[in-house]
């Protein structure tokens, strides 16, 4: 790929006996949001700690801008990293926090506090400059460390779970300004979280990890509508995929797999799966109804005032144009 700002090839890294990253191929052009996603332990962060420079890989090739830069220092990357921590100078003003690592680099002091400046009005900090990180509300400093890493004028954003330490609200809200940042600069960025809500309403591209493999690689419906193997279909998706034997339901297939919108309750008489409602979760624009099936607990997603009562039998009916078909090792099979 020509325009690739960031290119991973077999990419591995062992700690000792186990292999946290396992042969890792990923090409993010430029001006991509990508994001790393996947439950802890699948891999992400150590990828993204290995781009960044803060791991060695055990073998493989890192190239960011055309520059392999594998075995260089994370300081001659042309990368910034925002850290779930922010990582603040709690003595330091914004402004110094903002341009501490334009002074590190030997910047005129003009210069610096001048481009903190610009990088504060930015991000609608401009008039915090002179408050120090105590004063500051969780998503203002989470700013704060974007602009820090802003004011270097890197060739790649890192992201490192940034958003996970704020409440529900102000993480709606973050992600807003960071889709706005991302759209506003142009700037190539990476993400990693193990929030699909986080990935699939900012990314246009993620790679879905899981013990230490890509999965698969696309857009976020991409990935809801077509996912490449089980694990993908069950962690893309709120509220989860429904799995259940082909047999259950007549289809000639090991595993199939039917998002909760796709199922409709119907009269027991007649169906051929049928159960009992085990619980009602009512949400305002959409109803829940969880069903205790012969095969298993099934999700049915419905319009808010859908008709269900705790107790009651109902049958379970769907299209199989809209299952989702598995082999016995979890592969996506066609038809």
């Amino acid at each position: 790929m020509a325009d690739a700002q960031l290119r991973l090839t077999s990419l591995r890294k062992s700690f000792g006996a186990f292999e946290a990253i396992k042969g890792v191929d990923l090409e993010v052009r430029k001006g991509e949001f990508c994001a790393l996603l996947g439950p802890s332990g699948c891999g992400k962060s150590t990828l993204l700690r290995l781009i960044a420079g803060l791991e060695e890989p055990s073998s493989g090739r890192i190239e960011i801008a055309g520059r392999d830069v594998t075995m260089q220092e994370p300081s001659n990357r042309q990368i910034a990293m925002v850290f779930q921590s922010y990582a603040l100078y709690p003595h330091m003003s914004v402004a110094e926090n903002i341009a501490f690592s334009l002074e590190a680099a030997g910047v005129a002091k003009a210069t610096r506090l001048a481009r903190a400046t610009e990088v504060a009005k930015l991000l609608q900090l401009d008039p915090l400059l002179a408050r120090r990180p105590a004063e500051l509300s969780g998503g203002q400093r989470q700013r704060v460390a974007i602009g820090r890493a802003l004011v270097r004028n890197p060739q790649v954003f890192l992201f490192d779970e940034p958003l996970s330490n704020l409440d529900a609200l102000l993480r709606v809200q973050m992600r807003i300004e960071l889709s706005n940042l991302h759209r506003d600069l142009g700037a190539t960025m990476i993400y990693v979280t193990h929030d699909q809500v986080e990935a699939m309403t900012m990314a246009n591209k993620i790679v879905v990890m899981n013990a230490g493999e890509v999965q698969q690689i696309g857009g976020p419906m991409d990935l809801y509508e077509n996912p490449s193997n089980r694990f993908v279909a069950g962690f893309i998706g709120n509220p989860a995929i429904n799995f259940l034997p082909g047999a259950a339901v007549g289809v000639t297939a090991y595993e199939i797999g039917v998002r909760p919108e796709h199922i409709q309750m119907v009269p027991a008489d007649g169906a051929r799966l049928s159960g009992t409602v085990s619980l009602v979760e009512r949400l305002g624009n959409q109803t829940l109804v969880h069903v205790a099936t012969p095969v298993g607990m099934l999700c049915v997603q419905g319009a808010g005032r859908l008709a269900a009562s705790v107790g009651e039998s109902v049958g379970l009916a769907f299209d199989a144009d809209q299952a989702l078909v598995f082999d016995e090792s979890g592969r996506r099979r066609s038809g």
